[in-house]
């Protein structure tokens, strides 16, 4: 049987409204965390970690500022006392994205289409060989999309794994058991998820403010 692995997809720039009712489900450490980030990426925290508990409230029956989550070395949360839910969470810019499976690890990442500084620095410290050739045979004018598909894989497969991209520095992120799919969540951006095996199906859906 194929199973669906979720992936949603939200605006975290909300009105004033929409943000003072996703803050209160936030317990006291999430809003300690945000306290410590610029406005901007204060109040993005705030909106991601809300629709996050939303939803898994809904998947779990359990209030959303009742959950409660453990962290993984590379800091990847899971629900404490809910093993039948598995999910992740990333966001570049304005765009949310949380993925959902009931029967494996799943790791998502979004970026959004920007130039990339020092692009090639980068992939050298973080990329496998394989990759880099990729790159380097890419069309200039292309390098920088090739890169961003690279790195959304690289780094969904690690989370996928419960690693940072630290952990995976310098190695082929392919040689795992692990499938992905690519994809457009919106213009101008993009993303990769991944699970194990290859007997799941990509389901996304849009969150309206």
């Amino acid at each position: 049987m194929t199973e669906e692995v979720q992936v949603w997809v939200a605006s975290l720039d909300v009105n004033d409204s929409r943000y003072d009712t996703l803050a209160r489900v936030l317990p006291p450490d999430e809003k300690n965390r945000a306290a410590s980030l610029s406005p901007v990426a204060a109040r993005r925290f705030v909106v991601a970690r809300g629709i996050l508990r939303t939803l898994l409230a809904g998947f779990t029956g359990t209030a959303a500022e009742k959950l409660q989550f453990s962290y993984g070395r590379s800091g990847k949360p899971v629900l404490i006392d809910h093993d039948g839910i598995h999910f992740n969470i990333s966001h570049s810019a304005d765009l949310g994205l949380f993925a959902f499976t009931p029967d494996r690890p799943v790791g998502v990442d979004v970026e959004n289409e920007r130039p990339v500084r020092r692009l090639l620095d980068v992939a050298q410290r973080f990329m496998s060989e394989e990759e880099l050739r990729s790159l380097a045979e890419a069309p200039p004018d292309e390098r920088n999309s090739a890169f961003l598909r690279s790195w959304v894989v690289r780094e969904a497969r690690l989370k996928a794994e419960g690693k940072g991209v630290w952990d995976g520095a310098g190695t082929d992120p392919s040689d795992t058991r692990l499938t992905h799919k690519l994809f457009a969540p919106r213009p101008n951006y993009i993303a990769a998820v991944a699970a194990p095996e290859s007997d799941w199906r990509l389901y996304t859906c849009a969150i309206k403010e």
